[in-house]
């Protein structure tokens, strides 16, 4: 078969037209600039008029002229616009595109020009857009899409600035610029390489990124026309799938705001169906185009009168049943498995041992990303632990990882986790190593330094001045009484004061932790001889173990948050 650079003009002359495919070196000698038009980062475009008819165009000049791989694009974006043949696309009229090998020519496209805004100067220039409108827009886009997707073509760049509205009319869209698409065409011999980021900074994708091998998937196009939808109704861009905080475009709070007062009654379904279109595991997003545009005419039809009892359940199946929801049951079901898991093999720890030491517990948490929990290790008839542990199991990436004490012990297969004899092994080595510590080193940390979760304290001011040396900073020690009930309350003080993560960060950046009793403190200073110890407190010295301050350990996080910052303030230190 030949390829189009080898078919002649005079073979692909339709009758009573101009040809396609024409082979002069410029679009100089065919076309007239009537007006300079914004352009993207492949080409620069203009309103032009051919010279032979009158016909006016849409031209787009190649920017890199001597880049072969976007030379060879360029011949991809006029052959879609020849071949896709499909409404809400814009007819090829003319390029010379098929000779981009050739060094000599400068690659031009021509299609029909669109009379129109971009959908970026349409919803500007609007105070709002009701749903209706957003989801009569969207899903035309979803309509064009799913015809190239049946072409095998993938778009990667749908955006406000790439879609015509014309002449306003909210139900005749055309999407445009097919630079950085995907189509399947014999005579373009290049893909996109894995080290490559294609896409746009409308909404940045995962797959589209550098390192990424799903480049070429249609469903990217379905989370593009998501963000479409979703810029529509708030006049944002998505951005990314999720912020520093982990929230997709549709939690943050500004445009949350906004969706509230644009969406009414239909709030729940619209959310859920961004939770579809925007998570960011592609395996979880809707499958197809058909898929999001069911849901959408879903939405259409969920505010007419007299719905059947079948019809109004199905509208909460759409609100509830969510690849984000179906997420977030299967991730806390696995990490409450794994903490369970670690409680039958402590319970086992202590049967191996007599029975002598008994397993309690606190603090069970389970959130949608992380597990938590604490276990206590006592004599029997005491309230006093001999050992506690806070340990919690996350779901990193596709795995599940466990750590004990902030030491990461145990990770798995997130999909198909694996807890056989191995992972016993592991825990009850990692336990009878702590207790044998406990119990036979006069020197241990007590229980409540498990606290301090992702940075142990230093057990010792001389270990805590040595390396408050090498970091240039001072010294926060926690000092407690040990002949007072529960060290002066030690635990309560501590879980509070520690328990934001923001608070530790900071603290840990900022200063060497340590954990003492009394008599370490008094043993270099008599600043706590008048002080009462029922409640613990803390004390701030310099890495020469001169001290700086000292106060009662507020049992508040807000507190906590504030006291570090605020000492963090007046003793920088250097920061490693």
């Amino acid at each position: 078969m030949k390829s189009i650079a080898e078919i002649s003009v005079a073979t692909i002359q339709p009758e009573d037209s101009l040809p396609t495919w024409v082979n002069d070196k410029t679009w100089r000698s065919r076309w007239n600039v009537e007006e300079a038009l914004t352009g993207g980062g492949q080409g620069d475009v203009f309103r032009v008029r051919r010279f032979a008819d009158g016909k006016i165009g849409f031209l787009k000049v190649i920017k890199a002229k001597t880049a072969p791989e976007r030379r060879a694009r360029f011949f991809r974006e006029a052959s879609a616009y020849d071949t896709l043949a499909i409404e809400g696309i814009p007819k090829l009229v003319e390029s010379n595109a098929h000779l981009h090998s050739s060094p000599d020519i400068v690659p031009f496209i021509v299609t029909e020009f669109i009379v129109g805004k971009t959908l970026r100067s349409w919803r500007e220039s609007m105070v709002s857009v009701s749903v209706d409108q957003a989801i009569l827009i969207t899903v035309r886009i979803l309509d064009i899409l799913q015809a190239c997707h049946r072409q095998g073509c993938v778009h990667r760049d749908v955006k406000p600035d790439n879609i015509i509205v014309e002449q306003g009319v909210a139900t005749s869209v055309w999407l445009l610029d097919f630079g950085i698409s995907h189509h399947n065409l014999a005579d373009v011999d290049f893909q996109t390489e894995d080290w490559q980021e294609v896409g746009n900074r409308f909404l940045r994708l995962p797959e589209l990124s550098a390192g990424s091998r799903s480049k070429q998937d249609p469903r990217s196009d379905v989370s593009f026309a998501a963000g479409i939808f979703f810029y529509l109704l708030t006049g944002e861009h998505p951005d990314v799938l999720e912020d520093e905080d982990g929230r997709m475009p549709h939690q943050r709070k500004g445009a949350m705001m906004k969706l509230r007062q644009a969406t009414s009654s239909q709030l729940g379904r619209i959310l859920a169906l961004f939770d579809d279109a925007f998570t960011p595991r592609i395996a979880d997003r809707f499958a197809t185009v058909h898929a999001m545009r069911e849901r959408m005419d879903r939405i259409m039809h969920d505010q007419e009168p007299n719905m059947s009892l079948d019809a109004e359940l199905a509208a909460l199946r759409d609100v509830l049943d969510t690849s984000v929801n179906r997420r977030l049951m299967e991730t806390t079901a696995k990490l409450n498995d794994v903490l369970q898991r670690v409680h039958t093999v402590f319970k086992g720890v202590s049967q191996s041992l007599g029975g002598t030491l008994g397993v309690g517990q606190s603090g069970w948490s389970v959130t949608s990303e992380r597990g938590q929990n604490t276990l206590f290790l006592s004599r029997h008839g005491t309230a006093d632990p001999v050992l506690s542990v806070t340990h919690e199991v996350v779901a990193a990436g596709e795995e599940l990882v466990l750590r004990m004490s902030g030491e990461t012990v145990y990770r798995t297969d997130f999909a198909e986790p694996v807890f056989g004899e191995k992972f016993t092994i592991v825990i009850r080595t990692w336990l009878t190593a702590r207790l044998r510590d406990v119990l036979t080193n006069p020197n241990a940390l007590p229980p409540e330094a498990d606290l301090f979760r992702e940075v142990r304290p230093q057990g010792s001011l001389s270990a805590a001045a040595s390396e408050a040396t090498r970091r240039r900073c001072a010294i926060l020690a926690f000092v407690y009484d040990p002949t007072q009930p529960e060290r002066g309350k030690l635990h309560w003080a501590l879980n509070y004061f520690l328990e934001n993560r923001r608070t530790r960060a900071l603290m840990n950046e900022t200063f060497v932790t340590a954990l003492v009793p009394l008599a370490a403190i008094s043993s270099i200073s008599p600043v706590l001889d008048q002080q009462s110890m029922e409640r613990s407190r803390w004390v701030l010295l310099d890495h020469d173990l001169r001290i700086l301050e000292q106060h009662v350990i507020q049992a508040n996080p807000e507190t906590a948050e504030t006291v570090i910052g605020d000492l963090a303030v007046r003793y920088p230190g250097t920061r490693d």
